[in-house]
């Protein structure tokens, strides 16, 4: 039987890794194709406020939410009450194990220094309002919840806004909002979509604009965020989801089947693909594949994505290491003999997993690392979602009289140099009558 799930690419010694790397994104790339109308989606949101959130979500999400865009305490008090016990246990188990990761990085961003006769300090400080976009449909992301509005509010953000697609009959999914009561959200909008990002962006009559958007998305969502980038900042491109296994003759193929799979069922835009110099490998992995396929839940995303992914086969380590930082893909797992010595080949990465017993799936929910990481290649500059993308840092400087006289020479010399002796006499005046 033909198997046409991670098609097959055989990379010779000629092959270039960049051209290899853009015709695998080349395979999952569609920006191009919804740029239009997601900016149709955002002008009509900024002209016609909450009645083009309520058109658009009938339209696309194919709910009612009639007047109350906003939910409300009763909802929300009522929600958590029916959500599992055990969830809301997990819940709190992921949250604490995340904020506690974050912790360790805010708690080093405040710190004091002396420096010949100058005391420089940094404060970190929390924006004053965050929009956090929480993907639903297919499935509901309360995990994302903690990633986002979580890490926001122990960084000190003052106001969390979430918005998030509702369900056919307009509520939002009861995990989600027992998330957000347990991060402290401030605001919970029934909107998803473009159409939420452009109102965090701009405000309507019933959601307030915000200081920044994070979270992950689906296509229409990511590039609404790219979009208005230009007026309200974003943390990055993130989403549809992408993983990357790299293996040799030591990987378990099973294993590496599975974290495909597992990433796939995220939907058919996902890209999963396999990175190897062992062909009896690719062999052995796509043949899992179609077996774990053939019968696997939520089968229809799985295949979908696993069909426009890749299993390339390199000429050595080498190569595959230049392909990995080629594409710069949100997960990578090194499945392999001595996955420390490859890690550290690999400089363009949103999130590496070493070995394996750190596979994705862990990362996404309880090691304690953010789950919303840079796709499309943005891992490039950008690191996964962390408290720096909620605070800024206030830099405060004392000095003695002493200090500031030690530096009058260099600091002669470089404002006269720059035509602007005015900036050397203003400190000079400090020590003349």
């Amino acid at each position: 039987m033909r198997n046409d799930l991670l098609p097959l690419m055989n990379v010779g010694r000629n092959n270039d890794y960049l051209e290899v790397a853009s015709r695998i994104r080349g395979r999952t790339r569609e920006l191009a194709a919804v740029e239009d109308r997601t900016g149709e989606i955002i002008a009509k949101v900024r002209r016609d406020g909450d009645a083009a959130l309520r058109e658009l979500t009938l339209a696309l999400d194919h709910a009612e939410i009639g007047q109350s865009i906003s939910v409300g305490d009763d909802e929300i008090e009522s929600a958590v009450e029916r959500v599992d016990r055990d969830l809301l246990e997990a819940l709190r188990f992921s949250l604490n194990r995340v904020r506690k990761t974050q912790g360790q990085l805010l708690r080093r961003l405040s710190y004091s220094y002396v420096s010949d006769g100058f005391v420089v300090r940094t404060v970190a400080r929390g924006l004053p309002s965050i929009g956090c976009y929480i993907p639903g449909g297919r499935a509901a992301y309360a995990s994302t919840v903690l990633m986002t509005a979580g890490v926001a509010k122990m960084a000190g953000v003052r106001r969390v806004v979430v918005c998030t697609p509702p369900d056919r009959d307009g509520t939002v999914n009861g995990a989600i909002l027992a998330a957000a009561r347990m991060c402290g959200v401030d605001e919970i909008y029934r909107v998803g979509g473009a159409q939420s990002i452009a109102a965090l962006a701009y405000g309507t009559e019933s959601i307030r604009r915000v200081a920044k958007i994070v979270g992950p998305g689906g296509l229409y969502a990511s590039v609404a965020k790219r979009l208005v980038s230009r007026d309200v900042p974003i943390d990055f491109f993130a989403g549809p989801t992408e993983i990357v296994v790299v293996g040799d003759g030591t990987t378990d193929a099973r294993l590496a089947a599975w974290d495909l799979v597992g990433q796939a069922e995220h939907g058919q835009d996902s890209l999963c693909g396999l990175i190897t110099w062992d062909a009896g490998l690719a062999r052995k992995v796509r043949a899992q594949i179609a077996s774990i396929a053939a019968g696997v839940e939520r089968g229809e995303f799985v295949r979908g994505a696993l069909a426009r992914g890749f299993a390339v086969v390199c000429r050595d380590r080498e190569a595959a290491a230049e392909i990995v930082n080629a594409l710069a893909p949100e997960h990578v797992e090194l499945m392999m003999e001595d996955p420390k010595e490859f890690s550290a080949r690999v400089e363009n990465a949103g999130l590496v997993l070493s070995g394996k017993y750190a596979p994705c799936a862990a990362s996404d929910y309880c090691i304690g690392t953010d789950h919303v990481i840079p796709t499309e290649g943005y891992a490039v500059v950008r690191s996964s979602l962390s408290v720096l993308d909620f605070v800024k840092l206030n830099w405060v400087v004392s000095g003695t009289k002493g200090g500031l006289r030690a530096i009058l020479p260099p600091l002669r010399r470089l404002a006269e140099a720059e035509g602007l002796p005015n900036h050397y006499r203003s400190v000079e005046a400090r020590f003349k009558r």
